[in-house]
């Protein structure tokens, strides 16, 4: 017997819930009627890699299944095993969990084939206009853009669900994870989400081909995919050492918030305590402020105080930190397999690059190593790795056409070395050449005077000094950030990079356009640098991308070899500069590589 279907609060779109045999075979049969592209959606326990898949939905404009897959099978395996184009919106997280639900001894090949044949409308959206709401843009969920382009008045499935756990006495977490699979609400918005995407896919596509980015969206999925399977893979976790390092940490954060509390702050994350301990202590010291005027207190500042509290609020602060955001999530994410599963958002941010969640390993900072050290390779490999080499530079010299620039680089020299000699002569000083990279970067990132300054540890006067002698000694990159800023503006304030990715921007923020253009350009590079590594059969061995950055694995008697080859198919050209990666073996964990020299 057939249940009888829901009609979706939007107009033409109908939702058939599978709960017989019948339902089953219709939806079976559905599938078989020769669909263009069909759309999929899963509601799941949670954001983890390991949750359960509570419902599975498919369909397209008019029509939308939704089932239980631990009670209907069939349809889905059907739709999975199928050659059916597909399209999702957020396509990895929805086919690593189709993929560990119907492969879970193969889920790194089963979610590769899936998502060689999905569209993400989530991508399509990025291309369009890479701007979240909050910074003028429509924003990337599924709601926002269903809202602008295809159903004004479409209601808000979550705020409609989130009622429901209300009234069932369930947090928003709990909801998701306890609702009855059946309830009218829940099947009704997921389906919903089905019809929402397929409509979406129509409008994003058309768009995408105006503009001319078709072949930027295949490139965007084809890394996406790579990617993705990165996250299927997962990373070892040498669990005891994680363990240890937790307690170590508990302990180093306890020591210091004690010590605090002997010189007067009982909080260490109170910054208007610890500002106003600190003055009692030194004395007008403290000269930054925040914004709203506070007094600064923030890691840099008290790593600039030569006093026991604020070394002592630094190291409470800093083992809280690594505890909280870094050491304990890998413990949890690591309970069911041993292995950290990351999330790898491809496209996280207006300039194309990537980000890491779940845990937030590109967050890591510079020269750790105690919490590297928690990931290690499988048995009988080594970890390797290949670094792109001062990748925003070359980008910079190449978008410039600087001479004296690109020349260093053909002649194998470290571009700050030769930036600093430029400025202050041969015989510089390891202070000016921290100076004359601190200018390079604040081009690279964006940054004026002031950042100069506190970053090089120099007053404004000299920090606005060595900028003019940077200009001077780089005419042709002064010119061209003159020209790209004033594109901004006088012209069609949207940054267009040379791979054609649009990147609107506020006029009086015109300045941000010099490090969107290098930023991005760079990302597109990194992310054709993964392509290339697959291309040439690296693929089942890469275990993370992080920054200009690709993290391996390889059999040890192979890994010196195997890190040159990588670096090797990373390198290539951009107009007349080399893009140079460089390979090294980390070893027994990715900690190895920063772990500090012994002194003997």
């Amino acid at each position: 017997m057939r249940t009888p279907p829901l009609r979706a609060p939007i107009e033409g779109l109908t939702i058939y819930p599978v709960r017989s045999d019948d339902d089953a075979a219709a939806a079976i049969g559905w599938l078989t009627q020769g669909h263009p592209i069909v759309a999929v959606d899963t509601e799941t326990t949670g954001l983890d890699f390991h949750a359960d898949v509570r419902l599975v939905q498919f369909g397209d404009q008019q029509t939308a299944w939704v089932m239980d897959p631990h009670r209907w099978r069939a349809p889905i395996e059907m739709l999975a095993f199928s050659e059916i184009p597909l399209v999702a919106h957020n396509a990895p997280f929805d086919m690593l969990h189709l993929a560990r639900l119907l492969e879970p001894d193969n889920v790194v090949e089963a979610v590769t084939t899936l998502m060689e044949r999905t569209t993400d409308t989530s991508i399509l959206a990025h291309l369009i206009d890479p701007r979240e709401k909050k910074d003028g843009g429509i924003g990337h969920g599924l709601k926002n853009l269903a809202e602008e382009y295809v159903d004004p008045d479409a209601p808000d499935g979550d705020h409609e669900l989130k009622a429901v756990f209300r009234d069932l006495g369930l947090s928003v977490g709990e909801g998701f994870a306890k609702i009855d699979v059946d309830h009218p609400t829940y099947v009704l918005y997921s389906g919903m989400d089905v019809g929402l995407t397929a409509r979406l896919l129509e409008v994003l596509a058309k768009m995408v081909a105006d503009l001319g980015l078709n072949d930027l969206s295949e490139f965007e999925h084809r890394a996406q995919t790579i990617t993705t399977a990165i996250t299927a893979r997962g990373f070892g976790v040498d669990q005891v050492y994680a363990f240890a390092l937790s307690e170590d940490l508990a302990a180093e954060q306890t020591n210091g918030e004690r010590r605090a509390a002997t010189m007067g702050v009982d909080n260490v994350n109170s910054t208007a305590q610890v500002a106003a301990a600190l003055t009692a202590r030194l004395g007008a010291v403290l000269t930054e402020t925040t914004p709203s005027g506070a007094t600064k207190v923030d890691k840099h500042v008290l790593a600039g105080l030569d006093d026991d509290l604020a070394r002592a609020v630094l190291a409470a602060k800093n083992a809280g930190k690594f505890l909280t955001s870094y050491v304990d999530p890998i413990i949890e994410a690591a309970l069911v397999d041993g292995r950290v599963h990351p999330r790898i958002r491809s496209l996280a941010a207006k300039t194309g690059r990537q980000s890491i969640s779940l845990p937030p390993l590109h967050q890591l900072p510079s020269g750790d190593h105690r919490v590297r050290a928690c990931l290690i390779p499988d048995d009988g490999m080594a970890l390797v790795a290949a670094d792109f080499s001062q990748v925003e530079f070359r980008v910079l010299a190449a978008l410039s056409n600087e001479t004296d620039m690109i020349q260093t680089f053909l002649d194998g020299g470290d571009l700050h070395d030769a930036t600093a000699a430029r400025l202050f002569g041969d015989d510089f000083t390891p202070a000016q050449r921290r100076l004359a990279k601190g200018v390079g970067f604040g081009l690279v990132y964006g940054g004026g005077v002031a950042t100069l300054a506190r970053q090089a540890g120099v007053g404004e006067f000299e920090a606005k000094l060595a900028i003019e002698k940077f200009e001077r000694a780089y005419p042709r990159v002064k010119r061209w950030t003159r020209q790209v800023v004033d594109q901004m503006k006088y012209g069609d304030p949207i940054v267009i990079t040379p791979t054609g990715r649009r990147i609107p921007l506020d006029r009086q923020f015109g300045y941000r356009a010099v490090n969107y253009q290098i930023q991005s350009l760079a990302a597109d590079l990194f992310k054709g640098a993964l392509i290339q590594l697959d291309d040439a059969g690296f693929g089942p061995h890469l275990l993370c991308p992080v920054h200009d950055e690709v993290i391996a694995q390889a059999p040890i008697e192979e890994a010196e070899a195997f890190a040159a080859d990588m670096a090797a198919t990373m390198s290539g050209t951009l107009g007349p500069v080399p893009i140079t990666a460089v390979g090294e073996v980390l070893g027994r964990s990715w900690g190895a590589k920063y772990e500090p020299a012994v002194v003997r």
